[in-house]
């Protein structure tokens, strides 16, 4: 980002009218929802949250697609988790063979 976006940014943010906490929890939630696209994957953290942020403050990216694509990836991810945790006990009580 340029230095006149980053003063637009903060602008964004000084008048947004909304909670800004609530910003910067769905930035964050969105941040890390775009770390796994491509064109951010090698970018520092920081400037995938700028990106992010401005996502949400411009209206780019709603609280309902964030919430959305955040619960689809979480149940994703239990799923995994949960299926690694089946086949760990199954192997486990798999007898020993030698």
């Amino acid at each position: 980002m340029s230095v006149k976006n980053d003063q637009e940014l903060a602008a964004k943010l000084t008048n947004f009218d909304g909670d800004r906490y609530d910003v910067v929890v769905l930035a964050s939630m969105w941040a890390k929802e775009l770390k796994k696209k491509d064109p951010y994957k090698n970018m520092p953290m920081a400037a995938v949250i700028k990106d992010a942020l401005d996502d949400i403050l411009s209206k780019r990216v709603t609280k309902n697609e964030v919430l959305h694509v955040s619960k689809e990836n979480l149940e994703a991810e239990l799923k995994a988790q949960e299926a690694a945790r089946l086949e760990a006990e199954r192997k486990a009580k798999e007898p020993m063979k030698l």
